[in-house]
């Protein structure tokens, strides 16, 4: 079976990623003429553990993305393509993954890059042992029932049949694989492969991983004022910054740093448009975005069990009027955990209206003196923060009485885990590429620490739909059962869906080569081409 559409399958997808990939582009500039260096935006302070197995968390992805390098990677157009992959094929039945490597790859400290390397990350990552917070991703594995049953710490549908081949073999039609697991970050062996199963996550050498396959090699993180990296020069490619510093400041000193070029790259709220603008040394870019923002409401409270109050919340917020104030022309309200491509225009759009609301809580007894908090991380997004104002201000008025807590990105591992919060407004995801990744969000079996769904939502029908969709290599089929599915996630209210947002990039003139993704933890568009 040939990759399908959405991953721009087979040969073409393998041949632009070797291109890209092994740098046969043309002539590169001698090593003693690579110049200086690039200072970027970052839209949040990192928690410091950079580590795939580690919770996601946008802007530790971004820290990542220069470092390390995954088997198949997110395209601007929102598309699965081979990263360190030269090929991926897959059985006709859906059930085996081949990726094909290349031969001639060396991590940042010249040793040889080989399918152990891949075979040793995926299995630290499936095994819950080790402190991963992917391992319920591997459940569709062949074998991973039995690790997760403690008989063994060894996935056996995870192979490396020789240096250059790595094997996934799932235990049903599974297409979705490639979204789940392949964009997972490869570890060197070589450096970890003898340090213990239990927690390995804690290894400390997830605070300062100095060795990678990515264009750049992590030197430093100073907290609160940037991530320091310098060139790989075991890069297969001629890397065109000597260095980057990732800054994780304010927005508005961000637009500051801007104009003293103090800051190269920036994505900026599209209200400071016309202020960025006027800069005059900036070009202005702008990003798809497969993901959205969205509030988590904790499904385990039973206050928020009743699916009316739920409903009644989409009705009490004006969703399209924080667009128009906040996102001006790159925004979009969102009812669905799934792309608009694929819920299409059959669901609630849960317009405003806040007599609807009232009446719905009414319906669903709603205590009126039930306080409920509304916990975000603020200062790096303008319009999550503009966001969580006119939430608060338009539930209180309907009878909910909300307070907002500003929180810091530490807060999310120890409250979100344990379920102790109310509320959180949070953004980010790639559910454009396939819809199975929405599986990770709303599932079941993925409520945090095991996948993604944070709210602690369960719904076995849409759980039944969304197997179907994945056990298809049909792609029409597939995308009609995930439109039945995009049905009663509407209908359901998982999470209070409030907009979809297409990135906005302030890039200095000076820079070139830039192609941006969206900044909420989309990673770097092929870093090494930067100048």
């Amino acid at each position: 079976m040939r990759f399908p559409k959405r991953y721009l399958g087979g040969a073409i997808a393998a041949l632009l990623a070797a291109s890209l990939v092994t740098g046969c582009s043309g002539p590169q500039p001698a090593a003693q003429e690579r110049g200086g260096q690039l200072s970027i935006f970052l839209y949040q302070k990192p928690q410091g553990t950079f580590s795939p197995l580690e919770p996601a968390s946008g802007p530790d992805y971004n820290v990542m993305s220069l470092i390390f390098q995954s088997l198949v990677m997110v395209t601007p157009d929102l598309a699965l393509v081979p990263q360190l992959a030269e090929k991926v094929d897959i059985s006709p039945d859906a059930k085996k993954f081949t990726f094909t490597l290349p031969k001639d790859r060396k991590w940042s400290d010249g040793q040889p890059f080989t399918s152990a390397d891949v075979l040793f990350t995926y299995q630290r990552m499936a095994n819950a042992k080790t402190g991963s917070a992917a391992a319920g991703v591997f459940g569709p594995v062949v074998g991973a029932a039995d690790v997760k049953a403690g008989k063994t710490d060894e996935v056996s549908g995870l192979t490396a049949p020789d240096d250059h081949t790595f094997v996934i073999e799932t235990t049903e039609p599974n297409v979705g694989i490639l979204q789940d697991i392949g964009r997972f970050m490869i570890l060197p062996k070589h450096i970890l492969g003898d340090k213990p199963v239990e927690n390995f996550s804690k290894d400390p050498f997830f605070k300062k991983p100095t060795v990678g396959l990515g264009p750049f090699t992590f030197v430093d993180y100073k907290v609160d004022q940037y991530v320091e990296f310098k060139a790989n020069k075991n890069f297969p490619k001629q890397v065109g910054v000597e260095k980057i510093f990732l800054k994780p400041v304010t927005a508005d000193v961000a637009i500051a740093q801007l104009g003293t070029s103090e800051i190269d790259i920036a994505s900026f709220s599209p209200t400071e448009r016309k202020t960025v603008e006027a800069l005059g040394n900036i070009k202005v870019m702008e990003a798809k975005d497969g993901g959205f923002v969205r509030i988590a409401i904790n499904h385990k409270k039973k206050q928020f069990q009743d699916k009316r109050v739920r409903q009644a919340f989409l009705y009490a917020v004006d969703r399209q009027g924080i667009v128009d104030s906040a996102l001006p022309g790159v925004g979009s309200v969102r009812n669905s955990s799934f792309d608009p491509t694929v819920s299409g225009d059959g669901i609630e759009k849960y317009e405003y209206n806040p007599e609807k609301a009232k009446s719905l809580l009414r319906e669903a007894g709603w205590n009126s003196n039930t306080p409920v908090e509304l916990a975000w991380i603020a200062g790096g997004n303008p319009d999550r923060d503009a966001a969580a104002t006119a939430v608060a201000s338009q539930l209180n008025e309907v009878g909910v009485k909300v307070k907002l807590q500003k929180v810091e990105a530490a807060w999310t591992t120890e409250n979100l885990n344990t379920a102790k919060f109310d509320m959180f407004l949070f953004g980010g995801g790639n559910y454009a590429s396939d819809s199975w990744a929405v599986n990770n969000i709303n599932a079941c079996d993925k409520h945090l620490p095991n996948g993604g769904n944070i709210p602690g939502f369960c719904n076995p029908a849409l759980d039944a739909l969304m197997k179907k969709a994945n056990s298809s290599a049909d792609e029409k089929q597939r995308l009609a059962t995930y439109a039945q599915a995009a049905k009663i996630d509407n209908d359901e209210v998982p999470y209070l869906w409030l907009y979809s947002n297409r990135g906005t990039w302030a890039v200095n003139n000076r820079v070139q080569n830039f192609t941006p993704l969206h900044p909420s933890g989309f990673g770097w568009f092929h870093p090494e081409d930067w100048k």
